[in-house]
């Protein structure tokens, strides 16, 4: 069975332990007040891939990341051996747009991640209108798979969208792991 360590970065108040509780389900409540994250919370599960080819049931670590930036130098210890890297945003909060920018270049370029192993995920809270248009991102970031979560609309939907996100993690680490065994035999 594999094991996936996802990352859940982004701004403070984007909605990441809203998302990572609803995926892991740890809750079923979508609402309630504002707690930030201190540090970092992980959760384990196990979940179904979509797209994986071999159609496995993998375990999944899914570390829910503080959005401030007091907790930075703990950031290269929360990368180390990650699979990969969700970017969590609020589409209607202007400075996430620019925030996201800086989240990348840390989390994802530092680490030479694959695109397929990335994730932008503008989260729209609950009474926010949804628009689920181009967003003016950078040229780096539109390369990025994107995809809009509602909760209170549609979740299944989200739930879906992350299974296909973890099946493309799990297929590079299942690429990158036949890699390794070749070049030992050879």
């Amino acid at each position: 069975m594999f094991k996936a360590k996802i990352l859940f970065i982004g701004p403070n108040e984007s909605g990441k332990t809203v998302l990572a509780n609803f995926l892991s389900d740890t809750t079923e409540n979508v609402g309630g007040e504002y707690r930030p994250t201190q540090g970092v919370r992980i959760l384990e599960f196990e979940s179904q891939p979509e797209g994986s080819g071999d159609n496995k049931t993998c375990e999944v670590e899914l570390w829910d990341c503080s959005g401030d930036f007091k907790f930075e130098s703990c950031w290269p210890a929360l990368m180390k051996d990650s699979s990969g890297v969700v970017i969590i945003f609020n589409p209607d909060v202007p400075s996430h747009l620019k925030e996201i920018e800086t989240w990348h270049s840390m989390f994802i370029s530092s680490q030479g991640l694959q695109d397929n192993q990335c994730l932008l995920m503008a989260h729209h809270k609950p009474g926010s209108a949804v628009e689920e248009g181009r967003l003016p991102l950078a040229s780096h970031l539109s390369r990025l798979p994107l995809i809009h979560s509602n909760l209170e609309e549609e979740p299944e939907d989200v739930r879906h969208a992350f299974r296909r996100y973890l099946g493309k993690v799990v297929n590079t680490l299942s690429e990158s792991r036949e890699r390794e065994e070749m070049s030992i035999i050879t």
